[in-house]
């Protein structure tokens, strides 16, 4: 197939969903890389359930491919088969071979998201684009479809889920191998990543962290000692996220006499909202904890300012958008010992760490907090100062935005102008 040279002029966003309630750091981000001078188009792969008030200006302007009615889905396919055949045949058997190792159903699996990454890629087959993904999953498997199928640059950067855990980690290694460059949220990330492929060069994998917009979280000293302790969780209520451990810590507190008040707010399906207040009323809390469900900007910012510490429990992480935030606002932080988030939150200088495999380790340190003003006040002058040191997130899509203007500028391979039997769509 002959291909011709020429320079990509713009940025394709693509997402697994989008907008989302856990997703403002992508949009600070592409406010920073628009302010920048770069156009985005943003496409989604499924269409979302929430779209926060921030965000309903994106959601206007995305592009969402799910559902795909089956003859697009054909018409893809064969437009490929017919014109990019090689291409075509090496992903369908290269990808899921890749994953067989975690057996039939993860290659079945990688397969369909193959197959959505190819309706993807027919897409924005003539655009002559950049295609950044965020999350290695299954946006990164569209955005390599698109690579292999149509020449078109392709980045992705890597946050928690699909970088650390192997059940999740599908084809990774022939994302990282074509896409340039690897954006990592933190140093941890970049190290799984090298040792899946250790011979990608310095230049390609990055480290860009996320973070929040400062001046949308005032800081304040955080107050004298609560009556109650006011504790605060923002999280979605999936189990990686092990609010079982923060209910079990709480039981803890009740029994050694603590008064507090446990906030809870994130998004929860029934079941798990069911299963987590039997946990609180089993652990005699259930007056004492409150789920909230999603809200929006405004009323998190608002829930940090009345919290006294935000704790997070959670089993896995990549660097958690809600820590940076608490810690932007002076409330003291309590986090897990697990993946990047120990970057973040230094112990004993910005925050405090525990086993989330262990609940008393957690009580122990919301009880110690609890009666050390002068440790408040320390760790939380020290998360701020971290927050504005390496955590701005209109610094950080800056440089972000100069990488991709780097993209932008060399010259890419774009497959000949192909003419579509049955048009675009």
């Amino acid at each position: 197939m002959g291909a011709t040279s020429h320079r990509a002029r713009s940025l394709i966003y693509i997402l697994d969903v989008f907008p989302a309630d856990t997703l403002n750091f992508v949009y600070n981000e592409l406010r920073e890389i628009e302010s920048a001078g770069l156009p985005v188009e943003i496409f989604s792969l499924s269409p979302t359930a929430y779209c926060p008030q921030e965000a309903r200006d994106y959601a206007a302007r995305t592009t969402v491919l799910r559902p795909v009615p089956l003859g697009r889905l054909l018409t893809a396919c064969g437009h490929y088969l017919l014109r990019r055949p090689l291409p075509l045949l090496r992903l369908c058997w290269q990808l899921p071979a890749e994953d067989l190792r975690g057996g039939p159903r993860q290659a079945a699996r990688a397969l369909a998201h193959l197959l959505f990454g190819i309706y993807f890629a027919y897409r924005v087959r003539h655009r002559p684009a950049h295609i950044h993904a965020h999350f290695a999953f299954k946006a990164a498997t569209a955005g390599l479809a698109a690579a292999r199928l149509n020449g078109q640059p392709f980045s992705f950067t890597a946050h928690g889920g699909a970088t650390v855990h192997p059940p999740s980690r599908f084809h990774l290694r022939s994302k990282i191998r074509a896409a340039d460059p690897i954006v990592a949220i933190s140093d941890y990330n970049r190290r799984v990543l090298r040792q899946l492929c250790p011979g990608i060069p310095d230049d390609r994998m990055r480290v860009n962290r996320t973070g929040v917009r400062i001046e949308q979280f005032p800081y304040r000293d955080p107050p004298a000692r609560g009556d109650p302790l006011r504790l605060l969780c923002v999280a979605s209520l999936r189990p990686i996220k092990n609010h079982e451990c923060l209910l079990a810590a709480c039981g803890q507190l009740a029994r050694d006499g603590i008064d507090f008040r446990l906030d809870l707010i994130g998004r929860a399906t029934a079941r798990r909202l069911a299963h987590l207040q039997r946990l609180a009323a089993a652990h005699q809390i259930a007056s004492r904890v409150s789920f909230r469900g999603v809200a929006d900007h405004t009323t998190i910012a608002r829930a940090y300012g009345e919290a006294d510490l935000f704790v997070l429990t959670s089993l896995s992480e990549g660097v958690p958008v809600a820590l940076m935030e608490a810690m932007a606002t002076g409330t003291p932080v309590i986090a897990p010992r697990v993946t990047g988030v120990p970057e973040l939150v230094r112990q004993e200088e910005t925050g405090l760490l525990a086993d989330p495999r262990r609940p008393p380790e957690f009580a122990a340190q919301i009880a110690r907090a609890h009666r050390d003003p002068a440790l408040r006040l320390r760790l939380a002058r020290g998360a701020r100062a971290r927050i504005e040191a390496d955590y701005d997130i209109s610094r950080n899509a800056r440089r972000l935005a100069r990488w991709f203007r780097e993209r932008l500028s060399d010259p890419a391979p774009e497959p000949a102008p192909q003419r579509d039997p049955r048009g675009a769509f």
